[in-house]
């Protein structure tokens, strides 16, 4: 009797599991029900607040809106992480479908595709140490200067073309930043909406101690798909239609707003 009482318990036990996994595996082909299509797309692993690999999966301001964007148009979107430069390498060469995010400039635009509608605008910084008694600098500033950037990263075609810079190359914009409180660099290039994030992130590194002088302008980023799929068309123009619609009916802007201020 004790046996069969034990045996009674464990196969309830092993009926509920089961259950759960049905339901579960139910739950999630209703779901999936919702797409016409999946695709997978590759963000950098460390951008934030726009892009970057937290808690194990990828998180961002480009996150969400490519998700939705994507969702409006009845298709799933996987996400990877990667750093930016292999990022673009597993697009160039067919790996991945996309890599995002990316000026869309003569450089890149040889290489890759792109769609028309931006997923975002943001801001280049020219910064320097907060000594620095300089301010409303443009890219004309920087030449003849040793100037920080980041591994990868493209700065629009002026910046890309002028032979006088003295790049100093850095693997992520932490290193760029840290290369310029060192003098490694007279400037460093970085995304104003980064720098703020880096310097509440690393306080005692950077606050008071670096300032913004000057701007490269507003940019617009984008997914940049690669020219070896045949599929990379089709979703390029996907993206564009389902970035109006978001615009459109407002979700654009919710999440604008969910990432005006993102926590740490």
């Amino acid at each position: 009797m004790h046996y069969h009482f034990w045996f009674m318990r464990l196969a309830r036990l092993v009926t509920f599991i089961l259950g759960l996994f049905f339901c579960a595996a139910v739950s999630l082909a209703a779901t999936d029900e919702r797409y016409d299509s999946h695709i997978t797309l590759v963000g950098e692993d460390e951008w934030y607040p726009y892009a970057a690999l937290k808690d194990g999966r990828l998180k961002g301001y480009a996150v969400d809106l490519i998700d939705a964007a994507y969702a409006a148009v009845n298709v799933k979107v996987h996400f990877k992480s990667a750093p930016y430069a292999r990022c673009l390498m597993l697009v160039e060469t067919g790996q991945e479908l996309g890599c995002f995010d990316s000026l869309k400039d003569r450089k890149l635009s040889k290489t890759f595709l792109f769609h028309e509608e931006p997923i975002f605008k943001a801001e280049i910084g020219i910064y320097a140490l907060a000594s620095s008694t300089e301010n409303q600098l443009d890219f004309s500033a920087l030449h003849g200067k040793r100037i920080g950037v980041t591994h990868g990263y493209t700065y629009t075609d002026e910046v890309d073309n002028d032979s006088g810079i003295k790049r100093e190359v850095a693997p992520t914009d932490l290193s760029n930043l840290r290369k310029l409180l060192r003098q490694r660099s007279d400037y460093s290039l970085v995304y104003t909406r980064v720098v703020d994030y880096l310097t509440n992130q690393y306080a005692s590194e950077f606050k008071g101690n670096i300032k913004q002088v000057g701007s490269i302008s507003l940019q617009a980023l984008y997914v940049s798909f690669s020219k070896q799929r045949k599929d990379s068309l089709r979703y390029a123009a996907l993206l564009d239609q389902g970035l109006r619609k978001i615009k459109k009916n407002g979700t654009y802007q919710q999440i604008e707003q969910k990432w005006r201020n993102p926590a740490p």
